[in-house]
């Protein structure tokens, strides 16, 4: 039917943001959700302290997932860092998309 299709497509749309303008380079990727320009500046703005400790580090990448579960009614965020040939990772769950997301970088 037309509404299944419908809400599958919308599931998996994913969105693509980037920054490489610091040493730090992210990367978010998001599936059945999109970010506003206002919660995309809040994620950037919680980093300043990670942003600190990876400065020396000749290459940095952080990578950040958020998917958003429709019946669940929540979000799984998921964070990669790779720093000189090693990634450290971890993810948690909340109703509200930024909380898990803090926990997730230690805000």
């Amino acid at each position: 039917s037309t509404v299944s299709s419908v809400s599958l497509y919308r599931q998996a749309r994913s969105m693509v943001y980037s920054d490489e303008s610091y040493n730090l380079r992210i990367e978010l990727d998001t599936k059945g959700c999109e970010l506003s320009a206002r919660e995309i500046e809040h994620i950037e703005e919680d980093l300043h302290t990670l942003r600190a400790l990876v400065e020396s580090f000749p290459v940095s990448n952080l990578y950040i997932t958020v998917v958003h579960h429709a019946r669940r009614g929540d979000y799984h965020v998921k964070t990669s860092l790779a720093l000189c040939g090693k990634t450290l990772f971890t993810g948690d769950r909340d109703v509200v998309m930024h909380a898990a997301y803090e926990r997730c970088i230690g805000g």
